[in-house]
């Protein structure tokens, strides 16, 4: 068998451990948002152009948010296999696999066979790509467009091939559409075809069809969807310029930013230690090949990505998830060459120090990677209060009811529990609060106790059990009607 169909069979292995987890722990709010919109398009007619979340209270629930074609397709396997949680975690799964695969390819023709397996192999067991590489969320989807997206544009400017053209427009496109940020992009296509035209690149008519066929539908979906927003429905914030995501130049000069960005999330969280420094040392080894500097282009890309969007990378990881796609090539040019393949004998023989360096390195990534997913998983848990409240509030409500769930706005609380509703903080529960959202059609309060500990709100937990009708009033969570 070849050695990449073995590192797909790793990979699959190593992200359908625990794959029916219920949507629950870390994460969980991207998680949860995601499967409601499936889950809507599923119980209300597959509408592709009208995403729906739970917690819009009132309003239509429809949502300015990125293209959904993601959850889209899970709803229509819910339709072909029936609802269950665990089909959008294979999804991503396969998406996951199939961005292996396409690491395997593009560095493979970029540069050689040893690194390309390499390559593969590091993408394949680094801790979050193996996390959201079978998480309920679009990411691993979005990954795969990315790189099947240049790999395609590659070989039509190598064979120009209009199957290939037309292939790398699709995933382009659906990358992008998948998440905006996926134009850093650009920057790579960009080189590939400076370097196959260079002085004549800007006079190339397909090019510029290439651009506007990506562009326009890009540009309708998110006119659309603001127009979701505008007319009654909510928002994932995504043109929130300066406040929130992106546009937040000023972190550039907090030193605390730099350390939180490139030590606690890429050094140790994404790439772990070893690779971090595999990634350092990979970086100066000479480059034998000029398209090989793709994947120089590709981190200049990623990086001027993570400083536009400085707020979105510090406070969610999985906003540097790309990174992941060129410093596993460049982790893997150091392993290719100390510990190749083809023959680990001649290489321990002939760098013996370096070599064993390599293979300290990727068992450690190994250990590390482990332990920093098992402890994700450890929140993924049958007996936690929030599916607690999930089967509650199914027992004790009917599926027109509106709830308040209290959980620092996540909105996991509405879908296990199959309402719709609103999300709120503790310190937002008074009596104008609860008397406004009673006239809208709240029937129920629903919350974690931990919850109002956490926020110094225990004066509000005892404010609820006086003044409403106490449902439940268990150990871990509480439950109150408000007719």
């Amino acid at each position: 068998m070849k050695k990449i169909y073995l590192i797909l069979l790793l990979a699959g292995l190593i992200r359908i451990i625990d794959i029916t987890a219920p949507i629950i722990g870390w994460h969980s709010w991207r998680q949860s948002d995601t499967a409601s919109i499936a889950r809507n398009f599923y119980e209300n007619g597959h509408n592709l152009l009208y995403p729906q979340i739970n917690w819009g209270g009132t309003g239509t629930g429809y949502v300015e948010s990125e293209f959904q074609i993601y959850p889209f397709i899970v709803s229509i396997l819910y339709s072909a296999f029936g609802f269950y949680d665990i089909i959008g975690r294979l999804l991503s799964v396969l998406f996951s696999l199939l961005t292996v695969y396409g690491v395997y390819l593009l560095v493979k023709k970029m540069i050689d066979e040893n690194t390309a397996l390499w390559s593969a192999l590091i993408y394949a067991i680094l801790p979050l790509n193996i996390f959201y590489g079978r998480a309920f969320m679009p990411d691993a989807a979005m990954l795969m467009c990315s790189v099947y997206g240049v790999y395609f544009f590659s070989e039509w400017l190598d064979r120009s091939n209009v199957k290939y053209f037309l292939a790398s427009w699709l995933f382009i496109t659906l990358g992008v559409l998948l998440k905006l940020p996926t134009l850093y992009i650009g920057l790579p296509l960009f080189y590939l075809a400076f370097q196959k035209y260079r002085g004549s690149l800007f006079k190339n008519i397909y090019l510029y069809i290439l651009a506007a066929i990506i562009l326009i539908p890009v540009i309708l979906w998110y006119y659309h969807a603001h127009q979701l927003f505008l007319n009654g429905g909510s928002s994932f914030g995504i043109w929130t310029y300066g406040q929130d995501k992106w546009g937040m130049f000023s972190l550039l000069i907090d030193p605390a930013w730099y350390n939180d960005i490139f030590f606690k999330s890429i050094a140790e969280r994404h790439l772990t230690y070893p690779g971090f420094i595999l990634l350092i040392v990979g970086l100066f080894i000479k480059r034998t090949f000029e398209r090989e500097r793709l994947f120089d282009v590709w981190l200049i890309a990623v990086l001027l990505f993570i400083f536009v969007a400085a707020q979105a990378h510090r406070a969610q990881e999985y906003y540097t998830l790309p990174f992941t796609i060129p410093a596993a090539v460049f982790i893997a040019k150091f392993l290719g060459k100390y510990l190749p393949m083809e023959s680990f004998k001649t290489a321990f023989r002939n760098y013996r120090f370096k070599s064993y360096l390599a293979l300290l390195c990727v068992m450690l990534i190994c250990v590390l990677s482990y332990l920093r997913v098992a402890r994700f998983y450890n929140g993924e848990v049958p007996d936690s209060p929030v599916l607690k409240i999930g089967r509650e509030m199914q027992n004790v409500s009917t599926p027109q009811d509106k709830i308040i769930t209290i959980g620092d706005g996540n909105p996991v609380y509405l879908y296990q529990a199959h309402r719709f509703g609103w999300t709120a903080m503790p310190q937002q529960l008074d009596s104008l609060f609860i008397e406004a959202r009673v006239k809208e059609g709240a029937k129920f309060i629903a919350g974690e106790k931990v919850i109002f500990e956490r926020n110094n709100s225990a004066e509000k937990l005892n404010f609820l059990m006086k003044n409403y009708r106490v449902i439940k009033n268990e150990q871990e969570y509480i439950i109150v009607g408000l007719e």
